[in-house]
């Protein structure tokens, strides 16, 4: 079976060392949490797939040239 998996996809001028990515679901639990932009999230928790629904995301990654942290956040559906 083929998994999709959700990950960012970075242009060059991040820190990939620097990075973390949390994916809540609608109680505001953690079901994901990543610190590798090659590892992405493939639908489970605790080794189930969660429910079909929209899950929030928030990843966080600095640029090495200022330090700065750059946050984006969004939503991501789960569909079966």
């Amino acid at each position: 079976s083929h998994l999709n998996t959700f990950q960012p996809v970075f242009t060059s001028g991040y820190d990939l060392y620097d990075f973390s990515m949390f994916i809540f679901n609608r109680w505001g639990e953690i079901v994901f949490e990543s610190h590798d932009v090659t590892i992405g999230w493939d639908g489970t928790y605790q080794g189930k797939m969660v429910p079909q629904g929209v899950y929030t995301w928030t990843m966080q990654i600095k640029d090495p040239q200022t330090d700065e942290l750059t946050r984006k956040e969004g939503h991501v559906q789960i569909i079966r």
